[in-house]
């Protein structure tokens, strides 16, 4: 039962860090975004926000070991439609449950968490949770167009996911061995 509880306990909190850190890394986005904006051509845009999904998905695996990641990743959904309604609520919700997802297949024969692996799985995890939007794009109007802003959207989208997947090593290598609960 000492389990179950701690285990709960752990999934508030890596739930409740990505709202958290966004009413910081939110207004933080969209400032460096506005800047990026001024140089004309330049198709960098942050998503800071994306940071902190992958993280506690990643952490959630890490600690709560298989179904941890596709746990986490439901509860992102379910929070982020009620708390980040600015973008649709089918978008938000099939992008933290792939994200989820994404993470758990990638790392489901991973018996050890390297910094290899668990790069991997950030990207994997942020590959699949751009599928939503994808869904929601017209290549009908001007496929050109279309497909040459899915490559860049999806490459920052996806650089975010390996800044997450990274910090996450750093986080997974600081703290003790001991609190990991599941295998």
């Amino acid at each position: 039962m000492r389990l179950e509880s701690r285990a709960i306990s752990l999934l508030a909190v890596l739930t409740a860090l990505p709202t958290a850190l966004g009413y910081v890394l939110g207004p933080l986005t969209h400032s460096l975004n506005a800047l990026l904006g001024l140089v004309p051509f330049l198709p960098v845009r942050f998503s800071l926000g994306f940071i902190p999904l992958v993280i506690s998905t990643i952490l959630a695996r890490a600690y709560l070991g298989r179904g941890g990641a596709v746990v986490e990743g439901v509860l992102l959904a379910v929070t982020g439609v009620f708390l980040h309604p600015t973008q649709p609520a089918p978008i938000l919700l099939l992008r933290d449950v792939l994200l989820g997802v994404g993470v758990e297949v990638s790392l489901i024969r991973s018996s050890d968490l390297v910094l290899s692996s668990i790069l991997l799985s950030s990207l994997l995890g942020g590959l699949a949770s751009y599928l939503p939007y994808l869904l929601y794009a017209s290549p009908l109007s001007n496929p050109l167009l279309i497909y040459s802003s899915w490559v860049i959207l999806m490459s920052n989208k996806l650089l975010s996911a390996l800044i997450g997947g990274y910090l996450s090593y750093l986080i997974l290598r600081r703290l003790p061995a001991v609190c990991q609960l599941g295998g």
